[in-house]
């Protein structure tokens, strides 16, 4: 048997999982927030957006004297 153990990202507490309105969310022990559901999707999607934009030209003007 496997014990995963889900801890916040914030404080490194432990992490409980709850259900509210038909959404699950985490809620985290220590710091007594709620903890956002992060998947391995989620963060990738973001890097690759920062990625993205990192990469972005923007065009600049010349300063006149």
């Amino acid at each position: 048997m496997s014990i995963i153990v889900n801890t916040c990202p914030c404080c490194g507490g432990s992490i409980l999982r709850h259900v509210r309105h038909h959404e699950v969310y985490w809620f985290c022990v220590s710091c007594r927030q709620e903890v956002p559901l992060l998947s391995i999707n989620d963060v990738s999607n973001s890097l690759s957006q920062l990625e993205n934009r990192n990469q972005e030209v923007l065009p600049q003007t010349a300063l006149s004297s």
